[in-house]
């Protein structure tokens, strides 16, 4: 069961969609995993496709953490003394944990650099962020697997919202051409 998840289409999404994330690749990471939770409900589904995501978010959060540690001469040249200054503050004020409780929120994906540039020790680099990253993609499958039963619904409301949205909006474009073709001229 556990191969099936992982090798079905919702699970190298879910693959692809960490790996993504993790490097720092704009990409709806989100919406893929909520949609992988929903074709795999329930408490197995969440937990293998959230640990797979959350496997394949730290190897592209690798990617990110070694540019940084490799490319620090050459990235301090590109920030100014104040933003380096800036950083270093932020380093101080929230400390490596930050790698951590970040994850989730969309810098959490471009926090690699700053870590790598800081050299953050490469081990606690990994468990800070599949940490950081697992509680949410766990969240997102279960989220997806609570919404499943509502898809059937949805698109069978679609057509009728759609319908009322057309609807409205005809109606008001006629309401604007009558207004304005009844409009009587200032000073007549």
């Amino acid at each position: 069961m556990i191969l099936d998840i992982i090798f079905s289409g919702s699970g190298l999404g879910t693959l692809l969609s960490g790996v993504m994330e993790g490097s720092g690749i704009p990409w709806p990471g989100a919406i893929v995993i909520t949609a992988a939770g929903s074709q795999h409900a329930g408490i197995v589904g969440a937990l293998v496709l959230g640990t797979l995501f959350s496997v394949a978010y730290v190897i592209g959060s690798a990617i990110q953490y070694v540019f940084g540690r490799c490319c620090r001469s050459l990235l301090e040249r590109f920030l100014s003394d104040a933003m380096r200054a800036k950083l270093d503050r932020a380093i101080e004020k929230y400390g490596q944990l930050a790698v951590l409780w970040t994850r989730p929120l969309a810098v959490g994906n471009y926090i690699s650099i700053p870590a790598g540039m800081m050299r953050m020790n490469p081990v606690k680099f990994t468990l800070y962020t599949f940490l950081g990253i697992w509680p949410w993609a766990v969240g997102m499958c279960l989220a997806g697997g609570a919404l499943a039963q509502y898809v059937t619904l949805a698109t069978q409301a679609l057509p009728i919202i759609a319908g009322v949205l057309v609807f409205f909006a005809v109606m008001w474009g006629a309401l604007k051409l009558w207004q304005r073709f009844t409009r009587t001229p200032a000073g007549n």
